[in-house]
């Protein structure tokens, strides 16, 4: 059987724990700042519904993202532009370079 390619066994990398850290945790931050943000907005505005709040708890990244982009009124547009722009770049530009560098032909271990 084949270990994870998530795993942190032995011998630990510099681009596994990177990968690592892209994958799983910078979602999770993302997914709690959108939430809470668009939750505290929602809360703040006249506007607050159980459709809204379902889903944007519910809809991970996508429901607190869609929600800050369209339809919050608090925040100023550029700062709610702002989060949902550079949360994402700052997430994606990563790993789609991980992505790469594991899909050459000698993928992570080329790296060590």
């Amino acid at each position: 059987m084949m270990p994870s390619l998530f795993s942190l066994a032995h011998p630990l990398s510099a681009f596994q724990v990177w990968f690592v850290v892209y994958v799983y945790l910078l979602p999770l931050l993302l997914y709690a700042a959108w939430a809470s943000l668009s939750l505290m907005d929602l809360m703040e505005s006249n506007e607050a519904s159980w459709p809204m709040l379902v889903f944007v708890m519910l809809v991970p990244l996508v429901g607190g993202a869609w929600y800050l982009l369209r339809r919050a009124r608090i925040l100023s547009r550029s700062a709610r532009v702002a989060t949902v722009v550079t949360g994402t770049v700052v997430w994606l530009v990563p790993l789609l370079v991980a992505i790469w560098l594991v899909g050459r032909p000698l993928g992570p271990k080329a790296l060590s």
